[in-house]
């Protein structure tokens, strides 16, 4: 695998020793060249070589920079939409910079974690299944932490997209495709994953806490972490790719946190910013995910309460069925449960 990277020196164990060597963008084959042209830095330019991280094949380059002035997942899709070509799945890797998650908010960098950045392009899956598509890094994650623990950690999803061990969310995903015609042209994800540190974000309802894998007794090096993130992205594909991505909802609901617990599912999760604004728009027990991702719900009936307590308890166990769409946003109801973040199956 191809590796390009403005700092060398901060890479061990991501390319072999003795392998890199200084080159100019114009010595690299045209797609390479656009693609460091578009998020490079500007600065000197290296080229190494690094292991394969699995399936055998499948990645051919992989891009690192010491810090993303802006952020690689938005850069790449705006690319894309220039008619950027790729040899075939690319990773890049940002060491800081500028990162964020669903609906443009902040994902804060920190030494040692894992900020990246996929492209697969031309992968054989049918563009009436995009929305799937957004399963398929949250359980790259899932399938991650688990081998980088050893089996000893038991990450779950909480819907849609964010991973959570023993109640702190230590990463999270965006999904976002290029179609044409009745064919996905390119699939783009942004994976973050807390390996070394849990960054100091203040808690909020859908995310009252932040953790890293080394909280959590697991010590890796950000070279592993990411090796092992980039395999089960490439045996996810490769999963979908063959058998199509509904093969991806059963292991989805097998590692979700949400279902069995009660919850209060709210419209528009953005309002979480202002005090006194939120709204629950839907309360209830989550029965399962459908295969579209909704959440099906027993719904419970309450006399009306005091916006912004998603936490208040109804009154009565009375209640029908319902069932909450992937741009909704539940916040389980239960003392110490996990709580939710925003829910959109597929990022556009």
């Amino acid at each position: 695998m191809l590796v390009l990277s403005d700092c060398p020196e901060r890479l061990p164990g991501l390319a072999r020793a003795g392998s890199w060597s200084e080159v100019t963008e114009g010595s690299l084959q045209p797609s390479d060249e656009a693609l460091w042209r578009a998020l490079g830095t500007g600065g000197p330019l290296w080229s190494g070589t690094g292991d394969d991280p699995g399936p055998s094949g499948f990645w051919t380059r992989a891009l690192v920079v010491a810090e993303a002035p802006s952020s690689q997942f938005d850069t790449l899709r705006e690319w894309l939409d220039g008619g950027l070509e790729l040899p075939g799945p690319v990773a890049c890797l940002a060491l800081s910079g500028s990162f964020h998650g669903q609906r443009g908010r902040p994902w804060l960098s920190a030494p040692g974690n894992l900020h990246l950045c996929v492209v697969v392009p031309e992968p054989p899956i049918a563009a009436r299944d995009v929305a799937l598509l957004s399963l398929l890094p949250a359980l790259a994650l899932v399938d991650a932490v688990r081998a980088l623990s050893g089996g000893a950690l038991r990450p779950g999803i909480k819907w849609v997209n964010d991973v959570l061990v023993e109640g702190r969310k230590i990463g999270g995903a965006l999904t976002a495709t290029k179609t044409q015609g009745d064919r996905v042209s390119a699939l783009v994800l942004g994976i973050g994953l807390n390996v070394a540190q849990a960054p100091p974000v203040p808690p909020t309802a859908f995310v009252p806490s932040v953790g890293c894998l080394a909280d959590s007794g697991t010590t890796a090096t950000l070279a592993e972490a990411t090796s092992c993130v980039l395999s089960a992205v490439g045996w996810r594909v490769g999963e979908a790719a063959a058998a199509g991505p509904a093969t991806l909802v059963a292991p989805y609901r097998d590692a979700s946190l949400v279902i069995g617990r009660e919850v209060c599912v709210f419209e528009d999760p953005a309002r979480e910013q202002g005090a006194g604004r939120r709204t629950a728009c839907i309360r209830g027990t989550v029965r399962g995910i459908g295969a579209d991702l909704s959440l099906l719900l027993r719904e419970r009936r309450s006399p009306s309460r005091a916006a912004g307590s998603p936490s208040r308890r109804t009154a009565s166990t009375s209640g029908s069925d319902r069932t909450a769409r992937p741009n909704q946003s539940p916040v389980p109801k239960r003392p110490g449960a996990v709580k939710t973040g925003r829910c959109g199956p597929f990022e556009r």
